[in-house]
């Protein structure tokens, strides 16, 4: 999947005053994308970002900076779908455990709800990546940290990018109950 020219004209007009898009909202787009976060998703999330900023200061505003709101437009659009389709939440978690039972140590307890579900696994998942990225060679770490130190100034992305290169690295799925 590869985002349409439609959605950097989209951010551009909404931005106002700008031309092109820096090499790092270029990039945070190809992440996004590499996340696999349908195009409509992200331009509802950056619309959402950028109609609270105000319009004198949006075009200085990074696109980056909307990560936030893409994500909780992700989520809720995936627990939107996960509804429809009228997924059993437990079953599910239960499923995406077992994909990494290898790496979990730990024992699980049974979630009282899905949002405790969702938690528990984004949590392991967390904890996983954190144990690999320790088990990664000191160049491998380098390499990893230069490729996104354009974001070393956001933590938050920073960590998300690091995040999705260390699964992409060891195959680690995503550990939610709305992605399969």
């Amino acid at each position: 999947m590869s985002y349409s020219k439609d959605l950097e004209d989209f951010i551009l007009r909404l931005k106002g005053g700008v031309f092109f898009l820096s090499p790092r909202e270029k990039l945070f787009l190809k992440f996004l994308d590499e996340m696999g976060i349908p195009e409509s998703v992200v331009k509802r999330g950056i619309e959402e970002c950028y109609r609270s900023i105000n319009p004198l200061k949006r075009s200085k505003y990074p696109l980056f900076l909307c990560f936030k709101n893409v994500m909780e437009t992700y989520e809720n659009h995936l627990r939107l779908e996960a509804q429809r389709a009228e997924i059993d939440w437990e079953r599910r978690f239960w499923e995406k455990l077992e994909l990494v039972k290898g790496m979990v140590k730990a024992k699980v307890e049974r979630p009282a709800s899905e949002e405790e579900a969702q938690r528990i696994l984004k949590e392991i998942e967390t904890r996983i990546v954190r144990n690999l990225w320790r088990k990664l060679d000191r160049q491998e770490r380098e390499k990893i940290k230069e490729k996104y130190k354009e974001f070393k100034d956001n933590k938050e992305i920073y960590g998300e990018l690091v995040k999705a290169e260390v699964k992409k690295i060891f195959g680690v799925p995503d550990l939610s109950l709305y992605i399969d």
